[in-house]
């Protein structure tokens, strides 16, 4: 069922964004509210929230979403990053 729910994501014709999605707990069917969800978030990110995680709860179901703009650069605070760490010999 998570491949059908990150399919049913990347599906979705939201501009300007990628989302990504955390599945936190999964539940046995599929959450029918999502997409009035994602759609209700990126309607308040477009009147000004700064506020881009988010978390969609729908019977057993718990997903974390992370709306990434696709016109700039990530802000710091959701930025993946990679550390390296330098041996000394």
């Amino acid at each position: 069922m998570k491949e059908q729910i990150w399919k049913y994501i990347a599906e979705l014709n939201i501009p300007g964004f990628f989302i990504t999605a955390d599945i936190m707990r999964e539940g046995q069917q599929f959450p029918l509210g999502m997409d009035a969800f994602i759609r209700d978030k990126r309607a308040l990110i477009g009147q000004g929230i700064t506020a881009r995680k988010f978390t969609f709860q729908e019977g057993e179901w718990r997903i974390h979403l992370t709306f990434f703009p696709t016109d700039r650069v990530v802000d710091e605070r959701y930025a993946l990053k990679n550390k390296m760490i330098k041996r000394r010999k």
